[in-house]
């Protein structure tokens, strides 16, 4: 009986460990050169508002967020662009996904983006592309980091000491930033 207990709660807790790799989303890394070659639009701002809503059909819940645009590296955009990103809140109703972005009104921001039908953008990478801008208070320099991104999985990624930015934790300046992702050096 106790060599059936202990089978048992084994496998109990690697159906579990198994459970909790299936909600996970897996994205492949892109290094910041390379979201800057790839992305047609690289630009610093703030965000404007946020909101969700349901698809034509009623069978996918997205999320609009308006960025108002400060400065563009890369391409042409307007003085807002609109990111799309598929999850949010509607109602009651949640939909939920992996490594989706939260947005805060008035949160600046660096974004990769690419285009996302003829409306809008997504950013570049899944969610890679956003770097959020933190400012040192007594110069108002301006540093990135990039937002942890929960439940996702980043395969590929590099792990030595110094790599680029994959987690919250790397602050770099912003102006030395672009130069590296934009290849302007």
């Amino acid at each position: 009986m106790k060599r059936f207990s202990s089978i048992f709660c084994v496998t109990l807790l690697v159906l579990a460990a198994a459970a909790s790799l299936v909600q996970a989303t897996q994205i492949l890394y892109q290094s910041p050169k390379q979201m800057g070659r790839e992305s047609p639009l690289v630009v610093k701002g703030k965000v404007a508002t946020s909101r969700s809503f349901w698809n034509e059909k009623r069978t996918k819940i997205f999320t609009e967020t308006f960025v108002d645009v400060d400065e563009t590296y890369k391409g042409t955009g307007g003085s807002t662009v609109r990111i799309i990103q598929i999850g949010g809140v509607v109602g009651n109703v949640r939909m939920h996904v992996h490594g989706a972005l939260s947005w805060r009104p008035g949160e600046e921001v660096l974004l990769f983006l690419e285009p996302y039908g003829t409306e809008g953008y997504r950013v570049s990478g899944f969610s890679q592309g956003k770097f959020e801008i933190e400012r040192d208070p007594k110069t108002g320099e301006a540093f990135i980091t990039r937002p942890a991104l929960e439940g996702v999985e980043v395969l590929g990624a590099p792990v030595r000491e110094g790599a680029a930015p994959v987690s919250r934790t790397v602050k770099i300046r912003l102006d030395q930033f672009i130069e590296e992702a934009l290849n302007r050096r």
